[in-house]
């Protein structure tokens, strides 16, 4: 029985582990979109703290076709702990965080939620932004995004 506990509790480990941001969290997503200034992987950030995020749109991750098409507006969501599951994810906490970010822009200010908006969750140090967008106009709208984390929110 303790054998099988341990096992069970390192699979539960190393699935955490495995979440890989790049990979499509979602039918028809490509990591197409180019953040150069936000929030580090495996940094820590405080409730209420303003972040700068600067970004773009890239082709060397995504099909050429798909720059001809305009992004509509960037949205952008904290998960806590993603996990994949068959056609998506499943995470413990979602949170929107920003919308209607206009894709000319190419910058944006997001606030951290505060600890209360945040809640209480199971692991504090495995916060994902995703910074996203659709192509509303091309055929199947895909999605365009790019994942910021692991990260930790604490006090």
């Amino acid at each position: 029985m303790k054998i099988s506990a341990a096992v069970s509790t390192a699979l539960l480990a190393v699935s955490a582990a495995a979440f890989d941001k790049n990979q499509p969290w979602g039918k028809r997503d490509y990591n197409c979109v180019n953040v150069f200034q936000g929030i580090p992987d495996n940094s820590t950030v405080a409730p209420g703290a303003e972040i700068n995020i600067k970004f773009n749109r890239v082709t060397e991750n995504c099909d050429a076709s798909l720059a001809q098409y305009p992004g509509a507006d960037y949205t952008i969501f904290l998960y806590n702990n993603p996990v994949r599951v068959p056609n998506g994810f499943t995470s413990d906490r979602e949170i929107s965080v920003k919308k209607d970010i206009p894709e000319k822009d190419g910058a944006v200010t997001i606030t951290i939620p505060s600890q209360e908006e945040l809640g209480t969750v199971a692991d504090d140090s495995v916060w994902y932004l995703r910074l996203s967008t659709s192509l509303n106009d091309a055929p199947q709208m895909p999605t365009l995004f790019n994942a910021a984390g692991p990260f930790a929110i604490r006090a």
